[in-house]
C-alpha cells in the first residue's frame, strides 16, 4: 500500500471520527455578562411583547389566546437563540456585546512533545466551534485526533486569558503502537490581538507526556485540513 493511500485512509478515519464527535458542551467563563445578559434579554422580551400588543390594537387585529399568551416566552427564546449563536460576537468599534473572547474558527500550528526524547509535529489543525454558551475543541494531526469534554474560556481581565480544556485523544488506525487512547488537559493563552493561542498540554497516566503548543488563527470559518494548511503556507 503506497504512502499516498495510507495518508488518505488516515485523513478519512480522522474526518469521520470528528463528524461523529462534533457535539458541543457548555463551558465556564469569568465573563460578567453570563449574569447580566439573561436579565437584559428578559427585559427586551417584555418590551417586545408590549409593543406587539400595542401594534395589534392599533391595527385592530385579534389573535388567538394561544398565540398571545406565550408571546413573552416566545420573544425571550428567540432573543436567547439569536444572542447565543450570533449577536454575542458582534462589536461596534470598541464596544463588545459580550466579554467572552471569540476564538471560533480554524487554527494551524505546531505541537512539541517531550515524550521519548522529544518530537515536533507541524501542520496541526485546531478547530474551535463556539457559541455564547457552548463550545467544542478538536485537534487533528495525521496520526491522531482529540476532542474536548469540558472547557473554560477566560477574558482579558483574567491573569491567564484564553482557553483551558480537558480532552480525550484517540490514535489513528496507522499510528505507532505506543499510542493509546488517553485523557489530558491543555492550557492555551490568547494573545491580546486574538490571533495566537500558545501554551502547554498534559496527558494522563496512559501516556505520561507533556508538551508545548502554539496555534495561529487562519479563519473564522471551518476549513478542510488541506485548505487550512495551504492558507498557513505549509508545504504538502
Amino acid at each position: 500500500m503506497g504512502d499516498r493511500t495510507v495518508n488518505s485512509l488516515i485523513k478519512s478515519s480522522i474526518t469521520t471520527s470528528f463528524r461523529e464527535k462534533d457535539s458541543m458542551h457548555t463551558y465556564a467563563t469569568d465573563a460578567n455578562d453570563r449574569k447580566s445578559i439573561p436579565l437584559w434579554l428578559a427585559t427586551l422580551a417584555v418590551a417586545a411583547t408590549l409593543f406587539l400588543n400595542y401594534l395589534l390594537k392599533a391595527l385592530n387585529l385579534k389573535v388567538p389566546w394561544w398565540i398571545d399568551a406565550p408571546s413573552v416566552m416566545g420573544f425571550y427564546g428567540l432573543l436567547c437563540s439569536l444572542f447565543d449563536n450570533f449577536l454575542w460576537r458582534l462589536q461596534f468599534k470598541a464596544i463588545h456585546l459580550s466579554e467572552i473572547p471569540n476564538i471560533r474558527g480554524t487554527w494551524v500550528g505546531v505541537m512539541k512533545s517531550f515524550y521519548g526524547g522529544g518530537t515536533e509535529v507541524h501542520g496541526v489543525i485546531l478547530y474551535v466551534r463556539q457559541t455564547w454558551s457552548k463550545l467544542s475543541v478538536q485537534i487533528e494531526t495525521e496520526t491522531s485526533r482529540s476532542f474536548s469534554t469540558m472547557a473554560v474560556v477566560n477574558t482579558s481581565n483574567s491573569s491567564e486569558p484564553g482557553l483551558k480544556y480537558e480532552y480525550i485523544n484517540e490514535p489513528g488506525t496507522f499510528s505507532v503502537q505506543t499510542m493509546q487512547t488517553h485523557r489530558g488537559t491543555a492550557n492555551l493563552r490568547l494573545t491580546p490581538d486574538g490571533a495566537t493561542l500558545k501554551g502547554e498540554y498534559y496527558t494522563g497516566r496512559g501516556r505520561q507526556n507533556i508538551g508545548d503548543m502554539v496555534f495561529h488563527k487562519i479563519s473564522t470559518q471551518f476549513l478542510t485540513r488541506e485548505t487550512a494548511l495551504k492558507q498557513a503556507n505549509y508545504s504538502s
